[in-house]
């Protein structure tokens, strides 16, 4: 178990750094998808690369917004993995409980957007590659 004397976490500020990052994502699919002419001639690479780039961009700021402004939440991290299973890779993250089901709620959230921020941008670089060469 973490160690869980420390001041909780301020929700409302948790609160205001999704949204924001929401917010973020969504302009950034839009503004994506725009700049790409999807909307005029939807094709499936340049909208994937649209999705990527949302992607990025609401766990990123979510992710680096959250550590900035309430670090408290990357105590509860144990551990990073990368796993292959078959032909699948999964990062897995370890964390501690902290007892109290709303900052678990918060780790959760919190442990997923760093992971996704992670598997977000190697994948966002093949299919810029695959945009420019095909």
């Amino acid at each position: 178990m973490a160690d869980n004397t420390d001041t909780k976490p301020n929700f409302g500020r948790l609160r205001l750094i999704q949204i924001g990052a929401l917010l973020v994502g969504a302009g950034v699919l839009v503004l994506s998808l725009w700049l790409m002419g999807q909307f005029r001639k939807p094709e499936l690479a340049p909208i994937v690369m649209a999705f990527a780039f949302a992607s990025i961009g609401f766990s990123g700021l979510f992710y680096f917004g959250a550590l900035l402004l309430e670090g408290s939440l990357q105590k509860y991290i144990l551990s990073d993995e990368t796993v292959i299973k078959g032909d699948n890779v999964e990062m897995v993250t370890k964390t501690a409980s902290s007892g109290d089901p709303e900052i678990d709620k918060w780790i959760g959230t919190y442990a997923f957007t760093r992971n996704l921020f992670g598997m977000s941008l190697v994948p966002v670089l093949i299919l810029i590659g695959l945009y420019f060469l095909a």
